[in-house]
């Protein structure tokens, strides 16, 4: 009996070591579009505010509706909640979750899944908030020969209002998602950490 149960630990060692070498590509990979999605995040954050302090202005000046335009650009960038959840979905899905020796690994696990599908639910949200600003920001934009666009400045000088208030609402949902992809990013490399560990 000794000899099956040595021989079962011994197995089970096996396949935990072949699960936590998945874990950690799937973080790793995790991690890593995390990081390039809060790069993009906090560069549409920067030319919004930007493009906020510039329409505060009683008067503009030529360069900053070239400014204004890149702004609107990129304010179609979204919080990316890129995370491989396979390995961990396949070990809570066939009970072999409970192979994983370590508890703090385990909980870990967990929180990371439930971070993001809590995440997941409330950017579905932001986005449809999101959605109602892009029309208005939209008629700022002016045809050009060739397929090229400019900002139409002469609508913007009419009434900077309406524009100011989309920008604004696009920054407040941007700054959300930057806030829990940190936070995301955080538990993910916590438990890449843990991942690591267990490996070694």
């Amino acid at each position: 009996m000794q000899a099956n149960q040595w021989q079962n630990n011994r197995q089970n060692r096996a396949i935990e070591q072949q699960y936590l070498v998945r874990l950690e590509k799937d973080f790793e990979r995790s991690s890593a579009a995390l990081s390039e999605s809060i790069a993009r995040i906090e560069l549409s954050i920067e030319k919004l505010e930007l493009s906020l302090a510039i329409l505060s202005n009683e008067a503009r000046e030529e360069g900053d509706y070239q400014k204004l335009f890149d702004a609107m650009q990129s304010s179609s960038i979204m919080g990316s909640f890129e995370v491989y959840l396979a390995t961990f979905e396949e070990l809570k899905d066939t009970g072999y979750m409970r192979l994983l020796e370590s508890t703090e690994l385990r909980e870990s696990l967990g929180n990371v899944w439930q971070k993001h599908v809590t995440i997941s639910r409330i950017s579905e949200i932001r986005n449809m908030l999101r959605g109602n600003a892009f029309p208005i920001m939209a008629k700022y934009v002016k045809p050009l020969s060739g397929n090229k666009l400019t900002f139409d400045a002469e609508l913007l000088e009419k009434d900077p209002r309406e524009i100011y208030v989309a920008m604004s609402i696009i920054l407040s949902n941007l700054r959300y998602d930057l806030n829990d992809s940190e936070q995301l990013l955080a538990l993910i490399d916590q438990t890449l950490d843990l991942v690591h560990t267990q490996i070694e």
